[in-house]
């Protein structure tokens, strides 16, 4: 299959690297960084917290990982039952055919049955031999393995494992971000293997006060001493991007992802408080708003009984 590049180079520096260029996903000209614009920007192919290298827009918010940007149009995956090229599609709504997240930022699609893998998959499933940052040997791939994840400690049908010792991480916990912003600290707070703190009454959540497992992995702030569940930071929906668009639902205007901290409307289906995330209707004379979880996992399923 011949190589097509998702980026066309306008300029580069004296080392032959790309410093602007032109992504076939976006309408602007993207700039390589750095950008100071704050820990709470994320890649908007991805959704993991901006890193260096990464071009940026100055025009617009919006940034992409440089391994996120340099991905090609159409790529063929690894464990992948569709046999044809799969393409590179963006601001949809859609279940990772692999993690199961719900997101809508960059994926590979099959043109025939639709399915879609997010780049974090894709990338982890990249052949070769991968490599984790709490880990200190290389992790492999097996899609047929039954065993508790060292990270959650859930049940895991298919795993990244080491040939070196017992470690094993499954997909949801291989792809989580490195750091991660919250409310309840003002610094960046970092993915955290083990908690050396011998008190007992130090092992909570500082965001829902809960215990928490000493040989879980947990999101922590040294600075602070913050520490705090996984999925207390990251919610329930990690990866969908606030001001996007949904579509798929029987409404005549298009509806917004929102996050509602106050003004609470009613569900249009459940009739209790919008709190949280929500799809709220763009026009401003329309009052339409729905909680996202009333909504998203039935569109989503119905989508996916119907192409079955």
């Amino acid at each position: 299959m011949p190589y097509e590049s998702s980026i066309i180079v306008i300029e580069s520096n004296d080392a032959g690297e790309a410093t602007k260029v032109k992504h076939f996903k976006h309408m602007h000209n993207l700039m390589l960084g750095p950008f100071d614009g704050g820990y709470e920007n994320s890649c908007d192919g991805c959704m993991l917290p901006i890193s260096d290298p990464f071009y940026y827009c100055s025009e617009c918010v919006f940034f992409l990982h440089k391994a996120c940007a340099e991905l090609p149009k159409m790529k063929n995956v690894w464990h992948e039952l569709c046999r044809e090229p799969l393409v590179l599609v963006s601001d949809k709504v859609f279940e990772c055919a692999k993690c199961r997240h719900i997101s809508n930022t960059f994926a590979y699609e099959c043109s025939q049955c639709e399915s879609k893998r997010c780049l974090r998959c894709v990338i982890a499933l990249t052949p070769g031999a991968q490599t984790c940052l709490r880990h200190e040997h290389p992790l492999f791939f097996y899609k047929d393995y039954q065993g508790h994840c060292d990270a959650c400690g859930n049940l895991t049908l298919a795993a990244f494992c080491c040939k070196d010792c017992n470690f094993v991480l499954h997909f949801g916990c291989f792809s989580l971000p490195i750091t991660a912003h919250h409310k309840c600290d003002e610094h960046l707070l970092s993915l955290t293997a083990h908690d050396d703190n011998s008190y007992s009454e130090s092992h909570y959540c500082d965001i829902c006060e809960e215990s928490r497992d000493l040989n879980r992995w947990f999101y922590h702030c040294a600075i602070c001493d913050t520490s705090v569940h996984v999925n207390c930071v990251l919610g329930k929906y990690p990866f969908l991007k606030l001001g996007s668009f949904f579509e798929g639902i029987d409404h005549p205007h298009p509806l917004t992802i929102v996050k509602k901290k106050y003004y609470y409307l009613d569900c249009d289906k459940c009739g209790k408080p919008c709190e949280n995330l929500s799809l709220e209707c763009s026009k401003l004379e329309c009052k339409y708003i729905v909680h996202l979880d009333c909504v998203v996992h039935y569109t989503l399923r119905c989508f996916l009984w119907w192409r079955m």
